[in-house]
């Protein structure tokens, strides 16, 4: 346990100096103009400390992802891999795809992994337009690669104003594996060319 207060206590430390980032991830991309995540403060506050406490938590490795399904929003798709830009924003994924961030927890392992997708674009909606229609109970199936499937439950939707993103609850290590979508939402800003808000699905593993 003191080992995982050692590991989460730097983590605090950058989520606090983070708290007062706001800059769109991404302008120019589509009519939203901005990445899924939207903020700098977005992204994981120490990728060293959460890669250390996966360390600790997981015994074995746990295959890539590879495709995502998710009935309720009529999505079903391949998973590309996305990490971090040079100034530590989350890179997002291109239009019509959804990516997984491959620098922090893979779907099955401990903690919470993270799938990001476009709310819309210039041709009109994009693979997450739905995502704020999602509700508790909603099953959304993820498949390693080997062909070995995840089944996720939705334990919440929220919304966000990106300027007020909630770092801790996204970032933060789990003792268990969970999973976080993410994508635009809310009102949009045509002086800034992007939405004002983040959709956030938070899911728990409930079968292998």
């Amino acid at each position: 346990m003191a080992r995982r207060h050692r590991i989460i206590a730097p983590i605090i430390g950058l989520l606090l100096l983070l708290a007062g980032c706001c800059d769109d991830a991404a302008t120019d991309q589509q009519a939203g103009g901005d990445s899924p995540a939207g903020t700098a403060a977005a992204a994981p506050p120490d990728l060293d400390a959460l890669k250390s406490y996966r360390a600790v938590r997981t015994p074995e490795s746990v295959p890539d992802p590879v495709a995502i399904d998710i009935p309720a929003i009529d999505v079903n798709g391949k998973l590309t891999k996305t990490a971090l830009n040079s100034d530590r924003t989350l890179e997002v994924p291109e239009f019509g795809d959804m990516s997984w961030f491959a620098k922090g927890s893979a779907p099955g392992e401990p903690g919470p992994a993270a799938i990001l997708g476009h709310v819309d674009n210039k041709q009109g909606p994009d693979v997450f337009y739905r995502l704020k229609d999602m509700s508790q109970g909603d099953k959304i199936t993820v498949t390693a690669k080997g062909g070995k499937k995840l089944v996720f439950v939705v334990d919440r939707v929220e919304q966000h104003a990106k300027k007020k993103f909630p770092t801790e609850k996204v970032w933060l290590p789990t003792a268990k594996p969970e999973l976080r979508l993410i994508t635009c939402g809310g009102e949009f800003n045509r002086n800034r060319d992007s939405y004002r808000d983040n959709i956030i699905v938070f899911a728990s593993l409930r079968k292998r």
